[in-house]
């Protein structure tokens, strides 16, 4: 092959290399932004306060030790309810890997003060520290012991939420990226497509998995 014919497939190969490689990297800043701002892998438990119940368990990973925020929240719009304090009791155990309990407590009027808000209020339980572990996940359980009548057919969760700084402004930048990541993944694979026909395959399996992977992301 002369050098005219090499160079539009040089030239071809340095464009998808520079779009993959810019494609990549926008798309593990908006996957990662938008894990952090949908909170994914965090536990949240929905339950009725107003309704006694069997432990509901959830189980999580923890990649890197961290402080945890363990809270109740509620979403209510009956103005007639509003400034309730739940008087039931719920119970809360959150379990090693091993199995071992870190924390098995009991909450009620005397250890929180949930009150009903109007729209969305929540109630910061306590903080807990919780060591990585990679393999086997960290559970927590909750269960309604005593209901509250007040909080019957309202909807409340409680959630153990890692504590992390506020990105600010800087976090607009997961959504701003957003098109140009899925825009230069898209080019990518055409150009990949452009590559295959002139007898270079892998470029195309690099550039299905690295777009197949960043659309996943979003329903994990």
């Amino acid at each position: 092959m002369s050098k005219a014919a090499k160079r539009p497939s040089g030239l071809l190969l340095a464009g998808w290399i520079v779009t993959l490689a810019l494609g990549v990297a926008s798309g593990v800043v908006v996957v990662r932004g938008t894990w952090r701002d949908t909170r994914a892998g965090e536990p949240t438990i929905p339950l009725s306060l107003g309704q006694a119940s069997e432990y509901q368990t959830r189980s999580f990973r923890v990649w890197s030790d961290g402080q945890y925020s363990l809270f109740v929240s509620t979403v209510n719009f009956d103005r007639s309810r509003v400034g309730s304090k739940f008087s039931g009791e719920m119970q809360v155990v959150v379990r090693r890997p091993d199995g071992t309990t870190l924390l098995d407590q009991r909450f009620g009027p005397d250890t929180m003060d949930h009150v009903m808000p109007y729209n969305y209020g929540d109630t910061q339980l306590r903080k807990i520290p919780i060591g990585a572990a990679r393999i086997r996940p960290w559970t927590v359980a909750v269960r309604v012991m005593q209901a509250d009548p007040q909080f019957a057919g309202v909807a409340s969760e409680v959630k153990l939420w890692r504590d992390r700084v506020d990105p600010g402004m800087g976090g607009l930048v997961t959504y701003v990226l957003i098109i140009p990541a899925l825009m230069l993944l898209l080019l990518a694979v055409v150009l990949a497509f452009a590559l295959a026909r002139r007898g270079r395959r892998a470029p195309l399996v690099m550039s299905l998995i690295a777009a197949i992977a960043f659309l996943a992301a979003f329903w994990i």
